[in-house]
């Protein structure tokens, strides 16, 4: 009885702390905020909906931060309307009664104490800089951290920040040299954990200059492990990465590693009508594939990395489709597709004339008859005509060599 007992109270008490939920450790902070940046190139747009929202949101990020470098050159005045000398004020006061503190940091550990503790002084000055939204004066204390720093991880850290502060100011050329510098370092060693970030962070690079294969391979790669929350959200890495996956990769690659993905079906519904722009153009459902391409192309357009390249984006997407669609066809008629596309034969006609005259569809149009003849080679075809080229050049070869024996 009294084991009985003890086993209650035993259980009992197993149960009372699995009851009682562990308190999550919060991540802590990085710089810059680069939401702050979306937000903002949201508020430029010209059909901006939550205008007011967005306004005030970025301004209480300010506010918290005492952003008063990024808040004069890049908010007010500008997108957040005139600005707030009052704000401004205070928060130069906030600003210069922390700079001189951080000042005080540096200078003591130099006068008493080792080098972590100065580097780790210099970093927190890089951090300021970094927060407040002052690019040039963030930069040079993070080389001066970098100087300092021995490990290589410490040293991809600080790396990757400042390739953080690239993409928040848009800084390309800031971003190319710093991914090379980064993989450079790599080379010496590093763990897996930030080689991974680099993945993403490179891929994110390369989509921005419109290298999408590249990009969408190294998206895919680290999809399963992504940890990069720093530089983007998880729902947004898998929007770029259906897109850049759509707009270059093969079909098997789709089904396998986005289509029936465990990762991109956990969050893919938070993007509206994402899912079903991706399903409807992997399952040849043009008409719904067109309908969605609407709500996609919005998202696309209000996005600050993607923005740029709306245009290139839905014609590469709509050639895709057409593509997909004549490969299952010797000849079509134009009225037949246009349907299967939801719209006129003449739009229909307008597209294709446009793809064909730039190469880019091997096909051609009927307009008597109406119809659309595909002369798509598949790439065993291809293959194909390229050994027997390549068994001409062989035999040629020995033909001459077999007559400068003989001689």
């Amino acid at each position: 009885a009294t084991l009985l007992v003890r086993g209650c109270i035993r259980s009992l008490g197993v149960n009372a702390m699995a009851e009682e939920k562990p308190m999550e450790e919060k991540a802590p902070e990085t710089f810059p905020v680069m939401e702050l940046a979306q937000k903002r190139n949201l508020l430029l747009l010209e059909n901006c909906a939550n205008r007011d929202q967005l306004r005030a949101e970025i301004l209480a990020t300010v506010q918290e931060k005492s952003m008063l470098v990024f808040y004069e050159k890049f908010c007010c005045p500008g997108p957040c309307g005139p600005a707030d000398e009052a704000l401004k004020a205070k928060m130069k006061k906030s600003n210069e009664e922390e700079l001189v503190k951080l000042e005080e940091k540096i200078a003591d550990a130099k006068e008493n104490l080792g080098d972590i503790e100065i580097r780790d002084s210099i970093l927190a000055k890089a951090d300021f800089y970094n927060r407040i939204g002052d690019k040039e004066p963030a930069l040079k204390c993070y080389e001066e951290a970098f100087e300092k720093t021995v490990g290589v991880g410490a040293k991809m850290d600080n790396i990757l920040t400042v390739i953080r502060v690239a993409f928040f100011f848009e800084d390309k050329d800031l971003m190319k040299k710093h991914i090379d510098r980064a993989k450079a370092e790599l080379g010496k060693g590093g763990d897996w954990e930030r080689r991974n970030k680099l993945k993403v962070y490179e891929g994110m690079y390369l989509m921005i200059n419109r290298q999408w294969k590249e990009s969408a391979k190294l998206f895919l790669n680290v999809m399963p492990t992504f940890t990069a929350t720093e530089l983007v959200e998880f729902k947004d890495f898998v929007f770029y990465t259906v897109l850049v996956a759509m707009a270059s990769m093969d079909r098997p690659t789709l089904r396998n590693q986005l289509v029936s993905s465990p990762e991109v079906l956990s969050v893919i519904k938070e993007t509206p009508g994402l899912q079903e722009f991706l399903e409807s153009y992997f399952y040849c459902r043009y008409k719904e594939f067109n309908q969605k391409f609407v709500a996609v192309s919005e998202h696309v357009r209000a996005d600050r990395y993607l923005t740029k390249h709306l245009k290139y984006f839905m014609r590469v997407m709509r050639l895709n489709a057409y593509r997909q669609f004549l490969a299952s066809y010797r000849s079509v008629t134009l009225e037949a597709m246009a349907t299967e596309f939801g719209v006129s034969a003449a739009f229909m006609d307008s597209e294709l004339s446009s793809f064909i005259s730039s190469g880019k569809l091997t096909c051609k149009i009927d307009k008597v008859g109406g119809v659309v003849e595909s002369n798509e080679a598949d790439s065993r075809s291809q293959v194909y005509v390229e050994i027997i080229k390549q068994g001409d050049l062989l035999l040629n070869r020995m033909q001459k060599l077999s007559g400068a024996i003989d001689i």
